[in-house]
Order: C-alpha cells, then sequence, then structure tokens
C-alpha cells in the first residue's frame, strides 16, 4: 500500500514538476526585464540560455548522451559475455544493443551539437553567437489571456523583437505569414504553421483542445503580432497564390507522415514479440497478438486516410491548374451568358440549352466565338459545370431550331 501512494505522488510530481518550473521561469524572465527597464539596464539582457530551459533542452541532451552511452556500454559488455558464454539470449541483446548503439548515433550527436533548439528554423541558419547577438537588450512581458487555460499552461513572453510562445522562440520580423488551423466539431484540434521570409516552414505539434472562440480569438490576436498574414480557414489556405502553400490543405490530412512512421514501427514490433516470450512465459502469444492487431489496424487506416489524402489534393491540384476560369449565367429561359477567362483574353457567347424527354441537357455551339483548336477543353469545362448540378450533357452541332 505505501509503494503505491509512492508510486502515484512520484507520477504526479514527474507530470506536473515541469509545467511548475516552466511557469516560474516565465515570470522570472518577466520580472528581470521589468527590473532592467526601471533602472534602464535593458541592453546587458539576455535571456536566451533561460529560454532554453523552458523546455528543458539541455537536460534533454544530457539524458540523450546518458542512454546512448549506456547503450554503448552493454554492446561492448555483450561482445565479452556473448565469447565466455554463448547463449541465443546474449547473442540477441548484444546485436540489439549494437543496432542500436550504431543507427542512432548520428541523429542523437546532431541533436546534441544543435545549438539553442527553442529557436526553431533559424538555428539552423544563424550561429550561436549571431542568435545570442539578436536576443541582446531583449525586453520581454508577459502576455495575460482571459481564457483560463492559457492563462495556467500557455505561457507567452514578447518583446520589440521576438516573441516566446509555450517554450520556443519566434522572430516577429521574420515571418511571412501564418496558418492558425484548428475545425470545430465537438473536440477542437489546433496546429500552428509558420512560413519564414526565407521559405523554411515550422510546424508545432498539434494540440487537442475543447472548442472554445475565446480560445481561439485570443490566440489569433497574439499570432497577428508575430505576422500580420494570419490564414485560418482552409478556403484560404486553397486561394493562396504560392505552390507551397497550396499542399497545405487541413492539418489533420498529413496521413502520409503518419503512415511512414508506422511503418518504423514494425522492427520494434518483431523485436519486442521475439522478447516477449523471454519475460511472460507462457502467456506471450497473447501480448503478441494483441500487439500485432494493433500495428496492423493502424497501418490499414493511415494507409486509408493517406490515399484519401492523396486523392482530394489532387483534386484540389487539378482545379487550381485549370486552363480556362468558367462562369455560366441563366440569363433566359434555356439561354446561358458563357464566359470564359484564360490568361490572356476574356470570351463571352450565349449558348443555347434545352433539356429533351430523357433529362439531358442538349447544348447548341454553333454560335462560338472561342478559337476553334480550344473547343474542346471548353466542352469539357461545360460538362463540368452541368455535371455539378446532376444534369448529362449532349452537344448539338449547328443552331437550336
Amino acid at each position: 500500500m505505501m509503494y503505491g501512494i509512492i508510486a502515484v505522488a512520484l507520477i504526479f510530481v514527474f507530470a506536473n514538476l515541469p509545467q511548475y518550473i516552466r511557469k516560474q521561469l516565465t515570470e522570472k524572465i518577466a520580472d528581470e526585464s521589468s527590473k532592467a527597464k526601471e533602472n534602464l539596464q535593458t541592453s546587458q539582457l539576455n535571456f536566451l540560455t533561460k529560454i532554453e530551459w523552458l523546455k528543458f533542452y539541455p537536460l534533454k541532451k544530457i539524458l540523450l548522451g546518458v542512454i546512448w552511452l549506456v547503450c554503448l556500454f552493454y554492446a561492448v559488455r555483450g561482445v565479452f559475455m556473448t565469447i565466455n558464454d554463448p547463449r541465443g539470449v546474449f547473442i540477441f541483446l548484444t546485436v540489439l544493443f549494437w543496432l542500436i548503439t550504431i543507427f542512432t548515433a548520428r541523429k542523437i550527436w546532431r541533436y546534441i551539437k544543435l545549438s539553442y533548439h527553442c529557436v526553431p528554423v533559424l538555428n539552423y541558419i544563424k550561429t550561436k553567437e549571431e542568435l545570442k547577438k539578436s536576443l541582446q537588450g531583449e525586453c520581454f512581458e508577459k502576455v495575460l489571456f482571459e481564457h483560463n487555460i492559457l492563462r495556467k499552461y500557455f505561457p507567452v513572453l514578447i518583446s520589440e523583437n521576438w516573441v516566446v510562445m509555450n517554450g520556443r522562440l519566434f522572430p516577429r520580423h521574420g515571418v511571412e505569414k501564418i496558418y492558425y488551423l484548428h475545425e470545430s466539431p465537438v473536440w477542437n484540434y489546433e496546429q500552428i504553421r509558420f512560413i519564414y521570409s526565407n521559405g523554411e516552414e515550422y510546424l508545432t505539434p498539434s494540440d487537442r483542445q475543447t472548442v472554445d472562440e475565446l480560445r481561439q480569438t485570443e490566440i489569433s490576436n497574439l499570432l497577428h503580432k508575430i505576422c500580420p498574414v494570419v490564414i485560418e480557414k482552409a478556403e484560404d489556405i486553397n486561394t493562396t497564390s504560392n505552390k507551397k502553400d497550396k499542399s497545405i490543405i487541413y492539418w489533420k490530412m498529413n496521413y502520409k507522415g503518419k503512415f511512414r512512421r508506422t511503418l518504423w514501427m514494425i522492427p520494434f514490433v518483431i523485436i519486442l514479440c521475439i522478447l516477449l516470450p523471454l519475460c511472460l512465459g507462457s502467456s506471450w502469444i497473447i501480448y503478441d497478438i494483441i500487439i500485432i492487431a494493433i500495428l496492423v489496424w493502424q497501418l490499414w487506416y493511415t494507409y486509408k486516410k493517406m490515399k484519401l489524402e492523396e486523392r482530394t489534393s489532387n483534386e484540389i491540384d487539378e482545379n487550381n491548374n485549370k486552363k480556362y476560369t468558367i462562369a455560366m449565367k441563366n440569363i433566359h429561359m434555356y439561354n446561358y451568358l458563357l464566359a470564359i477567362k484564360d490568361e490572356t483574353h476574356i470570351y463571352k457567347a450565349i449558348i443555347e440549352a434545352a433539356p429533351d424527354e430523357n433529362n439531358n441537357m442538349m447544348i447548341w455551339l454553333d454560335d462560338f466565338n472561342f478559337p476553334q483548336t480550344e473547343i474542346e477543353d471548353i466542352r469539357k469545362e461545360i460538362e463540368l459545370y452541368f455535371k455539378a448540378k446532376s444534369i448529362n450533357c449532349i452537344f448539338k452541332a449547328g443552331k437550336r431550331v
């Protein structure tokens, strides 16, 4: 009983301690900035190292380095143990630790070597000294929210040139546009995409929150302080002129990456299925079946969603890449004013259309003043227009009698 209480207490502490430290550190930065501003000593301020600690990046680097060294130690030790006692378990574990050590070495080294993880995108472009210089003299103020959840769990600091948002540092003058994507059935999935001036992008992790108009308004107002161009609707995304932005349909449609990440889980599941018999005895087969079933379902689900994403994306690309923009207006009975616009001209003509006994729409094209070489493409556009109204088209030659 006592051990259970201690375990629950430790879980509670570890779950809430990072948020508490982050809140205290944020308030400390704001207080030091306020005092320096009062004493006219803002030129000496540089909070980059403290901002780096908001997400515990230095601690993460130490832990990753220690874990990698532990794997290396057991990989080397496993070689000697296998030589002395060449059992199958020792061979398997030695190979496993060597694989983990070798294939993670490059990624862990790059993570440790990268300076200031709290400055996304710019930490790959600027040196450590340049980042420090750009933060020199910045005086931060805490942003106060009316929304209760944002006030407690979403710390934000703002200065003349920078915004610290949830432990990450964003420039106020280096972002070209921001996509604030959210949907609103019962649950609200939010994601923010920053498009920098050099074309690079940074995507914040998605956040699941209950739908709240005040929350969305306050986050939108904050994002407008970083960049005046904030796009919140999927329709606005589709009308943007930047080709890269057309691929942004909605954040939740990013199932191609999810499917790839699920594929990477296959070797881990295989290793886990091999290790379970050594740990669980006769009941291992039940756990293996459960794990494999979950993996198969996840692969099937993400693959299905990925294909839906591709179809939707292709349809949007086809609409955006149309040679013509077509508009039709029913001006009198079955007379339609047809206007088709390409890159250089606007063509107008009145076409005649009438339904037959099978409710098909018969269309006469005799009076077209369009270039004859383009008539076939124009026919396709007219078919699409009536198809959207669930009407089949039959084209007729000559004039309507």
